[in-house]
């Protein structure tokens, strides 16, 4: 499974990558750091998933629209703080399939990737 991951903290996104790229079913294709290269390589590699944080530099929030909008066949996957997460009503408007709060287990954000490229 092809994913892309966007956040704004280089270490949160490095370590994110790390934990997927040490999962057999997936491949992230592209790693960014601001809204408007998360929508620019959603748009060039078509991943399965893009997992985007909420807070991502640029708007998050615009990234997921955008990605939502150009891109419909990714699957979106919100990446929020406990405190500031937007409302799950807002975050499905925006095309959001899954969401995860930042500080759980790796296991759970590798699940929520999951059910997002395979919603039965």
């Amino acid at each position: 499974m092809r994913v892309l991951v966007a956040d704004a903290s280089p270490f949160f996104r490095d370590a994110l990558r790390d934990v997927l790229e040490n999962t057999a079913d997936i491949e992230v294709v592209a790693v960014a750091g601001t809204a408007d290269d998360a929508i620019r390589l959603a748009e060039h590699h078509v991943p399965a998933v893009a997992v985007v944080d909420v807070h991502l530099s640029g708007d998050g929030l615009h990234a997921l629209r955008r990605i939502h909008q150009r891109a419909s066949e990714v699957k979106l996957v919100a990446l929020c703080g406990l405190i500031d997460a937007p409302s799950e009503s807002e975050l499905r408007e925006l095309g959001v399939v899954e969401y995860v709060i930042k500080g759980v287990p790796n296991r759970k954000i590798v699940a929520a990737i999951r059910r997002a490229a395979d919603p039965r």
